[in-house]
């Protein structure tokens, strides 16, 4: 070890103030060390004395000291009221420590006007309290330092991170990645700052989006990783585009409605009249021709649900109510099937929302009818009504065959649909609707265990009007 470093370590004492702008002075006044507080405030470069830093009043005051100090045996301390001459005037408070056995002398400023240039303190607090998740890592591609916000990211300790590979922590977040640390850190070198956007299945019901930018700085050979948590941001996106996706729909739907239901009207006369001449096999035909009719008005309807908002008035009603209605509707039918249902619920209070009971009622009907079709005999319907924090949450959970993470994610896309035959129009229907009632929808599923909805509705007003209480019934 040098004599310099020996020097330093046993002044490490004073030095270890890692937010005060200090000096390491030999006692004529020659500058030894200068610790880096001391680099971000100053350029001394240039300078060898700390007479040619400070003013003429202060050096009077300093060469007192240092007179003193050269003569004294013991440790020695004074504070100062000095001014530095920079490009500017800096009034400081000077503590001055005489260290005997080493002979020199420690000084350490106090400002007492903020610098321009922001103190150590301040950066060291910016990335300890910054909301995003903050790596320091070194040419070799090393952790060696993070911020507060490391377990909120991926779940592990600053002792779990700092020391081990950067790579390590990218293939949490990213086990497909198969590009080295060295390629990218020599990217970063050669483009300044490298961008990326990464995937992170955090649990099986949450998927995180982190947008990875990632500096170097050239003055200390350091690269910065910052994740920022951009999901909310991609899902909006999401939303965006499939609400572009729904009125590009509404609106072909509602530019060939005319010219679809001229025909479809046509045909519907000329099979009445057909019927009246028809033979019994003609009849039966002429029965197919009729059903497949209605299937296109039903699935032109609901295109022009898709593109319109509702016409009808809005009402208060109790949610609980129409749940039960609907459940008494299609329990029959489940009974048939050998398919079980269970309705149960946890209110505190009543359960009212504000919309429109019919198109509620067809919301009901789609994921009751999607659920008993995904299930054989045995299977269960669970139909579960609950509050939190002024909302109504409505689960509908069956133990049907599933849907992959694919089917998941295209499931209220017009036109997707699973079963064959189908529109894929109805969970379309289903998801403006929720919405349009200031509500929101979500989806769970597994391959072979089951599919879930939840949907969430905000709780009509206090004070608002009842018309349909409790006790009555809303199937019409």
């Amino acid at each position: 070890m040098s004599d310099f470093d020996s020097t330093l370590k046993s002044l490490s004492f004073l030095l270890d103030d890692s937010f005060r702008p200090s000096l390491v002075l030999h006692v004529n006044g020659d500058i030894y060390y200068e610790n880096e507080p001391f680099k971000m405030h100053f350029d001394i470069t240039g300078k060898r004395n700390i007479s040619e830093i400070i003013d003429s009043t202060s050096l009077c005051e300093w060469t007192g000291f240092s007179e003193r100090a050269s003569t004294s045996e013991q440790i020695l301390m004074e504070k100062l009221s000095v001014t530095l001459c920079f490009d500017e005037i800096v009034p400081s408070e000077l503590q001055l420590f005489y260290i005997p056995d080493m002979k020199k002398i420690i000084a350490k400023f106090d400002f007492q006007e903020p610098c321009k240039i922001p103190s150590l303190k301040t950066y060291f607090n910016a990335f300890r309290q910054s909301s995003d998740f903050l790596l320091l890592v070194d040419q070799d591609g090393k952790i060696r330092d993070v911020n507060e916000v490391h377990s909120v990211f991926i779940n592990q300790t600053r002792k779990e991170l700092v020391g081990q590979s950067i790579g390590n922590v990218l293939s949490i977040i990213d086990p497909e990645n198969d590009e080295s640390v060295h390629d990218l850190l020599e990217k970063v070198k050669v483009q300044g700052f490298v961008e990326s956007i990464k995937t992170y299945q955090r649990s099986a019901e949450d998927t995180r989006y982190y947008h990875i930018t990632t500096y170097y700085d050239k003055e200390t050979n350091i690269f910065i990783f910052q994740m920022s948590d951009s999901t909310e941001k991609e899902n909006l996106q999401v939303q965006l585009a499939h609400s572009g996706s729904l009125s590009a729909v509404g609106q072909i739907a509602a530019s060939i409605a005319h010219e679809i239901r001229n025909p479809i009207t046509t045909l519907k006369g000329f099979t009445q009249l057909l019927k009246v001449s028809a033979t019994d096999d003609s009849i039966r035909y002429i029965s197919v021709i009729e059903d497949e009719i209605e299937r296109m008005e039903t699935i032109l309807g609901e295109m022009l649900v898709l593109s319109k908002p509702s016409e009808k008035k809005k009402a208060v009603f109790s949610l609980e109510v129409l749940v039960g209605d609907m459940v008494s509707i299609l329990l029959p039918k489940a009974v048939m099937d050998g398919i079980e249902v269970a309705q149960s619920a946890e209110l505190s209070s009543n359960p009212h929302i504000f919309g429109d009971p019919d198109k509620m009622k067809q919301v009901l009907l789609n994921l009751f009818k999607n659920a008993l079709e995904s299930m054989q005999v045995g299977g269960k319907l669970a139909v579960h009504l609950s509050e939190s924090d002024g909302k109504l949450i409505l689960s509908i959970t069956d133990t049907g065959k599933g849907m992959t993470r694919h089917q998941v994610s295209q499931v209220f896309m017009p036109f997707f649909s699973s079963k064959p035959g189908g529109t894929g129009l109805g969970l379309p229907f289903v998801l403006k609707t929720v919405e349009d009632h200031g509500g929101t929808i979500a989806v769970d599923s597994q391959i072979d265990v089951g599919t879930k909805f939840i949907l969430t509705f905000p709780k009509a007003k206090e004070g608002a009007s009842y018309p349909l209480n409790s006790k009555q019934s809303i199937v019409s």
